[in-house]
C-alpha cells in the first residue's frame, strides 16, 4: 500500500468507527425507542381496535406536526413569553430573599414557613382565587407560573449558598478577594450545582403550569400558547392536531434539556469537576 493510500485509509476507518459508536450510543438508542413507539402506535391504529377519531394514525399526527409546525412553535413562543417573565422575576426574588434569609434568622424562619406552605401547593389550585381577584387574563397566568418557578429556585439558592464551605471563603480572602469579587469567584461557583438544579426544576414546573393554565385561560383568547391549541383541537375534535400539539411539548422539553441544561452543566460544574459525569450522560 502506498503512502497516499495509507493516508486515505486511516480517515476512512476513523469515520466508520465514529458511525459505529453513534449507532451504539445514547442518541441512537433513544431514536430507536421513539421509532418503536411510533410503529407500535401505527400497528394498533391499523388493527382498528377503536374509532379513528379517538385513536388517529401516527402518520396523520406527524403530518399535522410537519404541516403546522410553524403555528405550533409560534404558540410555544407565546407560552415561553410568560415563562420568561416568571423565571426572570423568580431569579431576582430568589437571590433577594436568599440574601435577607442569610442576614437574618428571623427572615429565614419566616421564609422557611412560607416555603413549607407554598412549595408543595399546586399552582393550579390558585386559579379560582386569581380569577376572582384579577379576572381571566394574562396577569393571572403570570402569577400562577411565577408561583411554580419561585420556590424551587429559592430553596436551592438558599441551600446552595448556606452550604458553601467556609474553607473556600477563607482561601478566597487570603488571596485578596473581597465583596463582589469573593461572591463572583468563590461563593457563586460553589453554589452553582444547587442553582442549576433549582433552575431545572423551576423550568419544568413553570412549563407544566403554563400549559395547564392556558387550557383554561387560553380558551378565552385567540392569542394563547400551545395549551390553547390543545384546548381548541379538543373542542373541534381534531385529534391528530391535539396529539401533534402534545408531541410539540415533548419535543420542546427534549430540546431544552439537550441544548440548554446539559450544555450548561458541561460548561460549568462538569468542566470544573464539581459533579461527576455518569456513564449514561457520557454516552453519545
Amino acid at each position: 500500500m502506498s503512502d497516499h493510500e495509507h493516508a486515505v485509509a486511516i480517515p476512512g476507518k476513523l469515520e466508520v468507527s465514529r458511525i459505529k459508536q453513534w449507532f451504539a450510543g445514547k442518541t441512537a438508542t433513544q431514536l430507536a425507542g421513539l421509532l418503536f413507539i411510533f410503529t407500535a402506535w401505527e400497528i394498533l391504529y391499523r388493527a382498528q381496535i377503536t374509532s379513528e377519531l379517538l385513536f388517529p394514525s401516527m402518520v396523520d399526527v406527524l403530518s399535522q406536526f410537519w404541516l403546522r409546525s410553524g403555528e405550533l412553535f409560534m404558540r410555544v413562543g407565546v407560552t415561553f413569553s410568560y415563562i420568561g417573565y416568571a423565571m426572570a422575576i423568580s431569579l431576582f426574588l430568589s437571590f433577594f430573599l436568599t440574601f435577607l434569609s442569610m442576614k437574618s434568622e428571623a427572615v429565614a424562619s419566616i421564609m422557611e414557613m412560607i416555603l413549607a406552605m407554598m412549595h408543595p401547593l399546586p399552582s393550579v389550585a390558585l386559579l379560582p382565587l386569581l380569577i376572582i381577584w384579577f379576572g381571566l387574563g394574562s396577569f393571572s397566568l403570570l402569577i400562577v407560573v411565577l408561583n411554580s418557578a419561585l420556590w424551587p429556585i429559592f430553596l436551592n439558592a438558599y441551600t446552595g449558598f448556606k452550604t458553601v464551605h467556609q474553607t473556600y471563603i477563607e482561601v478566597g480572602r487570603n488571596i485578596g478577594l473581597r465583596g463582589i469579587k469573593l461572591f463572583w469567584h468563590v461563593i457563586l461557583p460553589s453554589a452553582l450545582p444547587y442553582l442549576i438544579t433549582g433552575f431545572e426544576i423551576s423550568w419544568a414546573r413553570s412549563w407544566r403550569a403554563a400549559i395547564a393554565v392556558e387550557l383554561v385561560f387560553g380558551a378565552a383568547t385567540t392569542s394563547g400558547g400551545i395549551g390553547w391549541t390543545i384546548y381548541m383541537s379538543y373542542f373541534d375534535m381534531e385529534t391528530p392536531l391535539m396529539i401533534a400539539s402534545i408531541f410539540t411539548i415533548a419535543v420542546v422539553g427534549v430540546l431544552a434539556e439537550k441544548l440548554a441544561m446539559e450544555n450548561l452543566e458541561k460548561k460549568t460544574v462538569l468542566k470544573w469537576g464539581m459533579i461527576q459525569r455518569t456513564e449514561t450522560m457520557g454516552a453519545q
